[in-house]
């Protein structure tokens, strides 16, 4: 910028040098004329007049404008003024003596000015200089005088707040628009500037910009000097901080909360040297030492903890420090007298180019988790046992075993030496002993109860007996006074109890005092509460199988009763399905003969009769028909396969095409029929007699209309079977299903009753289900139900 501003001055200055040579001709060409007229009455004033013109011409000139006017004027006198006239020769002493002086006058004017002009020049370009370093610096510059009004802002200063010169002329417009209500505060510093009259440091302010926008400048102000008019003039100088402050406070901010987090924190947190002494610890870490942090910081562990903890942690620490990895580990500390277990993160603490330079260690007390885990770890043991146990008991079959399984596997969790589980008898008065030994009296034997539990023991008694020193009970039953001699002083009994009822004891011995603890106490309550309901379960079983055999005898019986009963119902079934179709065929040919061959003979009563006879003959035979599919049904084994409805559908109309055309009937079928799993016979005449029975029950003068279609029902397939007859009332809907059950006389309409018996139970040996939705004088949806074939099944 600034060189570009010199270039533009030299361009300048040359244009300038060229218009300014005809000043030199102009001026002296003046000065001849002037002393051509004024030289009759003033003889010297030529000379006056021509360094007059030199004067200008270098004035407003160059050096070389001067010295051309000196020329011209030279030449202008030599030929006018000095003798000879109008010769440019000079031949008198004092003419060149004259003509000297005028040219050395002239040249020091043209010097004396060229000098002038340099200076200037030299002066314009250093305050442009000073311009444009202010008007291009990088940082907000104001100048301002002491009476307020603002000389220059530069582009800086305009960018970043939004305010020309125009909009603050003076101190005042600025610190009225920046400053708001800081505006006092503001002018006070600028006026001890100017009482001071030195450079000032004003601070850090904050300024709102023309847009509403708020940012953080350091101001820097020193006087320039006096401005021409003799005012002072100052240059204000700042410089924006307002990321720097906000990354200060965010620094100050994450500061602040990890120091808050570091001291609440309940794990402690420390900093140690290279020699182990502390330089740094949080409140954790005092408490734990029980001191204050003075005492701490600069000490090291020998001189705070026990020698051997000390040394421990001490070799960790230096193992850390000398390998620079990290480690996690379980270190002790004593704590208000006892000893405690944290859980350690040490680090390596490393300096700006990354030597090893400390150690940073989070600690975390880990004792009560440590207490947990080998509480638990117990628990998980004496679980592990208690479930073997309980595997054994279920595993075993009588009573006996059970105790037995017990005692065996009980060694691994109870400290005892001798064991015993005994069967009490009030009513008897004896305990029969089922497992273990006592005093030589073993499994299957029995004694009495007065040697083995004090008096004041009953059968509603159900607590626990703990005796850690048998010599100190006042009453010894037999057998417990033999274990004090025999060297087994420590006795606990735990009563198996059912229901209320003390049914036995589980007795344990040790051979030294106080063997038993809490802990042992609930092991042995646990397994006895598991004894007693497997002794209790054994004896049901028992008498379980005792029933159960006698049921078993009894079922087996009337099992074989009802199979014959049921053989000979499916004989008389058939036979009567069967048997009896061959008399009834026999009967209605004769009549129908009679009616063909010998109709002349008979008079109208007598062919009346035999029509009968003819009617209900075709009557039985259906109803044998009937009988015969439905026995079938019941007898003959299904096969279920995917099969196509649509198949199904063809047949069933097939074979009621003479009744479709007889009653006019419309069957609609909705196409495609979905596939389904069944027996393709028994669907085809669950169909057929659907559909039939749709046309049939109609109201007198109504066309039969059925629809026919299926619905996919998750995994199964529903065939609907819609009609618009009579329909049927929701409290015969479930009876029309059975056997023999007729809603309508046989001369409203004809059948057998067997039809929708036949549907059902041919539907539930498919594995399905059957339904009615209808409505009285409406119609009829018959439905069934199937399961649908998987998509890749072949279907028949």
């Amino acid at each position: 910028m600034f060189m570009q501003a010199l270039n533009q001055n030299m361009l300048l200055e040359e244009r300038s040098w060229l218009l300014s040579y005809p000043i030199a001709v102009v001026t002296s060409l003046v000065a001849l004329l002037v002393s051509l007229v004024l030289s009759p009455l003033l003889p010297q004033s030529s000379l006056v007049l021509f360094l007059t013109a030199v004067v200008v011409s270098s004035w407003y000139g160059s050096r070389n404008v001067g010295m051309l006017a000196t020329v011209l004027c030279s030449l202008a006198s030599a030929y006018f003024f000095l003798a000879p006239i109008y010769s440019l020769a000079v031949a008198t002493v004092n003419g060149i003596l004259e003509l000297s002086l005028f040219v050395a006058v002239s040249l020091l004017i043209s010097g004396l000015s060229a000098a002038r002009q340099s200076t200037e020049s030299r002066l314009r370009q250093s305050e442009e200089r000073f311009r444009s370093a202010i008007s291009d610096a990088p940082i907000p510059i104001m100048l301002h005088a002491e009476d307020g009004q603002v000389v220059q802002i530069n582009r800086t200063w305009t960018e970043l707040t939004g305010y020309t010169p125009v909009d603050i002329p003076t101190i005042s417009e600025w610190t009225q628009k920046a400053y708001g209500e800081r505006k006092e505060l503001v002018r006070a510093d600028i006026d001890r500037l100017y009482s001071l009259n030195a450079r000032i440091a004003e601070g850090e302010y904050t300024v709102t910009t023309c847009s509403g926008e708020t940012r953080i400048w350091d101001f820097y102000s020193a006087p320039l000097g006096n401005l021409p008019d003799g005012r002072r003039l100052v240059i204000t100088t700042a410089i924006d901080i307002t990321e720097r402050k906000q990354a200060e406070i965010e620094l100050q901010e994450g500061t602040n909360l990890l120091q808050a987090v570091i001291e609440g924190t309940t794990d402690a947190v420390f900093v140690k040297d290279l020699q182990g002494r502390y330089k740094f610890i949080n409140a954790t870490t005092s408490r734990i030492f029980n001191r204050a942090k003075e005492e701490i910081i600069g000490f090291d562990d020998r001189e705070l903890l026990p020698f051997n903890l000390a040394t421990a942690l001490r070799d960790v620490d230096q193992r850390i420090i000398t390998t620079g990895r990290g480690e996690v580990v379980e270190e002790k500390v004593r704590s208000n007298g006892s000893i405690h277990i944290y859980l350690s993160t040490k680090d390596p603490y490393r300096d700006a180019v990354g030597n090893v330079i400390g150690l940073i260690c989070i600690a975390r007390n880990i004792t009560k988790r440590k207490q947990t885990e080998e509480a638990l770890s117990r628990s998980l043991q004496r679980l592990e046992a208690l479930q073997r146990i309980d595997r054994a008991i279920l595993r075993a079959e009588s009573t006996e075993e059970i105790a037995r399984a017990a005692l065996l596997r009980m060694h691994r969790v109870l400290p005892y030496v001798e064991a015993v589980v005994a069967l009490f008898n009030f009513e008897t008065g004896n305990a029969q002993i089922l497992a273990g030994t006592i005093d030589g009296v073993s499994k299957g034997e029995s004694v009495e109860l007065e040697q083995l539990i004090p008096t004041f023991v009953s059968k509603e008694s159900g607590g626990i007996r703990y005796v850690e020193d048998i010599a100190t009970l006042k009453e010894r039953p037999l057998l417990i006074e033999r274990q004090l001699v025999e060297g087994k002083p420590s006795f606990l009994a735990v009563p198996l109890v059912i229901e209320g009822d003390l049914i036995g004891e589980l007795s344990l011995f040790a051979n030294q005092t106080a063997a038993f603890n809490l802990e042992h106490q609930q092991i042995a309550i646990e397994v006895a509460n598991q004894l007693a309901v497997a002794i209790q379960q054994a004896r049901q079983r028992e008498q379980l199988q005792s029933y159960a055999a006698e049921l078993e005898q009894r079922v087996a019986e009337r099992t074989a009763a009802l199979n014959e009963s049921n053989a000979d119902m499916q004989a008389f079934t058939y036979s009567v399905s069967h048997d009896l179709r061959e008399p009834v065929r026999v009967l209605q040919g004769f009549a129908q003969i009679l009616l063909e061959d010998y109709a002349g003979e008979l008079d109208p009563i007598a062919q009346d009769f035999i029509k009968r006879i003819l009617t209900n003959a075709q009557r039985m035979e259906r109803l044998l028909r009937d009988l015969l599919a439905y026995s079938r049904l019941n007898r003959n084994e299904l096969s279920p396969k995917p099969i196509s409805l649509s198949n199904v559908m063809a047949e069933a109309l097939t074979q009621l095409e003479a009744q479709i055309q007889e009653q006019h009937a419309i069957v609609t079928v909705e196409e495609p029929l979905l596939p389904v799993v069944g027996h393709y016979t028994t669907l085809v005449q669950v169909v057929t007699n659907l559909v039939s029975n749709a046309i049939k029950f109609m109201a007198p003068g109504v066309q039969p209309s059925v629809r026919v279609w299926t619905q996919k029902r998750n995994e199964w397939v529903r065939l609907w079977v819609e009609d618009n007859g009579i329909g049927v009332e929701p409290k015969y809907q479930e009876r029309i299903f059975k056997v023999f059950e007729r809603l309508h006389a046989e001369e409203v309409y004809p059948g057998t009753g067997i039809g929708l018996a036949i549907v059902r139970r041919g539907i539930e040996r498919m594995g399905g289900q059957v339904g009615i939705e209808s409505t009285a004088s409406v119609g009829s949806r018959f439905w069934i139900e199937l399961p649908a074939p998987s998509e890749d099944s072949m279907l028949y």
